[in-house]
């Protein structure tokens, strides 16, 4: 959830419990008792949603990380049959890449066990993590074109 979104939802509760703790009775029947009610439901809704938002983007991320993995071990196996010199050069890059994508990795570690506001922060780091990891991946991948 955006921090826009947040704000909205934060200001609508504080909204609510504002006008619930004058204690009065409105024309409309509602409660001090029931806003409060109704304002727990909607925090706890927000919460679920963004949980379930980290836990989408946690499981794409690990398809994305997977898929480096499988395509950094293909790119191994046709290394090894490229000239000697073309191969130490090659391998320079191969082990950038590793690199990058374990701090991938342990971006997406730091993530897990983060919540609330933490996730949101890291998640720009993780996303600038996988742009690197993209880079690195996209420049080797031109010497075997």
């Amino acid at each position: 959830m955006n921090r826009t979104a947040l704000f909205l939802v934060g200001f609508f509760l504080v909204s609510l419990v504002l006008a619930g703790a004058c204690g009065e009775k409105k024309e409309s029947g509602v409660t001090a008792k029931e806003v409060k009610k109704e304002a727990k439901e909607a925090v706890e809704t927000a919460l679920a949603y963004t949980q379930q938002q980290k836990e989408e983007y946690q499981k794409q991320l690990e398809a994305k990380i997977e898929e480096y993995d499988r395509k950094l071990e293909e790119l191994k196996a046709k290394a090894e049959k490229m000239e000697k010199k073309t191969k130490a050069e090659v391998q320079e890059e191969l082990d950038d890449l590793k690199q990058k994508r374990e701090a991938a990795d342990k971006k997406l570690g730091e993530m897990k066990s983060a919540s609330g506001k933490a996730w949101e922060d890291l998640k720009s780091g993780m996303d600038s993590a996988m742009g690197d990891l993209a880079k690195a991946y996209d420049k080797i991948i031109s010497r075997f074109k």
